[in-house]
C-alpha cells in the first residue's frame, strides 16, 4: 500500500475516535471550560467596629469588603482570625461562607470575633475560592480595655469644669461640740441622648492622713434629662479640725459608673516649720467612732440627716486628760 494512503487512513481514524468520545461522554468539553473561572476577587479593606462589651471581653465586627470583576466566582469562603500581638498565638477565629459571587462591584461580608479586652490583636482575613486562597489582608486593634462595658453604660457623669471649680462642693451647716455638719453637693451632667435615671450617689468623708471614714450617705439620682446637670446633696457629720477627702461614687445596680473626689479642709491654718519636710499628724481615733454602731437601738441614718447628739468620742478624750492631770498632780506632791 502506498505511503500516502496509510497516512490518510490514520488521520481519519483519529478524527473518528475524537467524535465518538464527544458523543459517548457529552458535556466533557463544556465542564472543562466552566472550571476555569475568569472572575477575580480583591479584598479592599476590613474596617472593625466594637459590639457587645462585658467586663472581660469585647465583640468585634469585622466588615470584609470584596471587590468582584469578571465572571462568576464560585464556592467563596472567608476566614477571619485574631492573633495576639504579644504571643503570636491565634486567640480566636471564625469562618463565613459567601457562596457564588457573580455581580460586579463591592460586596461587604460581616464577621464577628470575641476577644479578651486586655490584649492587642492583629486581625487577619483570608479569602478562598474552591479552597484556594485568592486574597488576604490584615488590620490591628488595641486599647480595648478603654471600652465601657454595657452594664456601666450611662450618659450621666461627674461634670468637669476644667478650671479651679471642684466637681464636689461643700458648705458648713453647723458646728456643735467639735462636730461639723457639712453639706456636700455633686454636679452630675447627662451627656447622653436619653434621660438618665435609676442611679445612686454615695458620698463619704475620709480623713486624709488616716483614711478613716468619718461618715457616708447615699441618695438616689433620677430623671436627669439630656444636656442637663443635677445637683444632688447629702449631709455628713465629722470631727472638726481635720482635712478630709469627699469621695463620690456613682453607681447603677451596684455597678460603678463614675467616681470623683474633692478636698474638704476643716483645718486650713496648720503651719509647718521651714526646716521640717514632713509633719506627724496625731489622729484621735475616738473622734471618728460611730455612735449608732455602739448603740444597737439607734435609728439608721437617712441620706439628708444623721443621728443627733454630741461629737463622737470627745467625752472619752476629756476624761482621759482629766485622769492624766490628776496623776501628774499627785506625782508632784510626792516629790515635794
Amino acid at each position: 500500500m502506498r505511503r500516502e494512503y496509510v497516512m490518510g487512513f490514520t488521520a481519519a481514524a483519529v478524527v473518528a475516535v475524537a467524535i465518538l468520545g464527544v458523543v459517548a461522554v457529552p458535556g466533557t468539553t463544556a465542564e472543562a471550560s466552566l472550571t476555569q473561572s475568569d472572575g477575580q476577587l480583591t479584598l479592599r479593606e476590613t474596617p472593625i467596629t466594637p459590639g457587645a462589651v462585658s467586663g472581660d471581653t469585647a465583640t468585634l465586627t469585622v466588615t470584609n469588603w470584596l471587590e468582584h470583576t469578571g465572571g462568576p466566582v464560585e464556592n467563596v469562603t472567608i476566614l477571619v482570625r485574631a492573633v495576639d500581638q504579644e504571643t503570636g498565638l491565634i486567640d480566636t477565629r471564625t469562618r463565613a461562607s459567601v457562596g457564588t459571587v457573580d455581580s460586579p462591584g463591592d460586596h461587604p461580608v460581616e464577621t464577628t470575633l470575641t476577644v479578651n479586652r486586655s490584649g492587642d490583636y492583629r486581625i487577619e482575613t483570608l479569602v478562598f475560592e474552591n479552597g484556594t486562597r485568592v486574597a488576604s489582608g490584615r488590620s490591628h486593634v488595641s486599647g480595648l480595655d478603654g471600652l465601657t462595658p454595657d452594664y456601666a453604660e450611662s450618659g450621666l457623669r461627674f461634670h468637669q469644669f476644667g478650671g479651679s471649680l471642684p466637681t464636689i462642693a461643700y458648705s458648713v451647716e453647723s458646728v456643735d461640740d467639735r462636730t461639723v455638719r457639712v453639706n456636700a453637693t455633686a454636679f452630675l451632667t447627662n451627656a447622653g441622648d436619653d434621660p438618665a435615671g435609676d442611679l445612686q450617689l454615695l458620698v463619704r468623708a475620709r480623713q486624709t492622713h488616716s483614711n478613716i471614714v468619718a461618715d457616708r450617705a447615699t441618695i438616689p439620682v433620677e430623671d436627669v434629662r439630656p444636656g442637663r446637670t443635677a445637683n444632688p446633696r447629702v449631709t455628713l457629720r465629722m470631727p472638726d479640725n481635720y482635712t478630709y477627702r469627699l469621695d463620690a461614687v456613682l453607681t447603677r445596680d451596684d455597678v460603678i459608673v463614675d467616681t470623683e473626689s474633692a478636698v474638704a479642709d476643716l483645718n486650713p491654718t496648720r503651719e509647718v516649720s521651714e526646716d521640717t519636710d514632713t509633719e506627724s499628724v496625731d489622729v484621735d481615733a475616738d473622734a471618728f467612732a460611730n455612735d449608732s454602731a455602739a448603740d444597737p437601738s439607734a435609728d439608721d441614718e437617712t441620706v439628708e440627716e444623721t443621728a443627733d447628739g454630741a461629737g463622737p468620742g470627745f467625752g472619752v478624750v476629756a476624761a482621759i486628760l482629766a485622769v492624766l492631770g490628776a496623776a501628774l498632780a499627785v506625782a508632784r506632791r510626792t516629790d515635794d
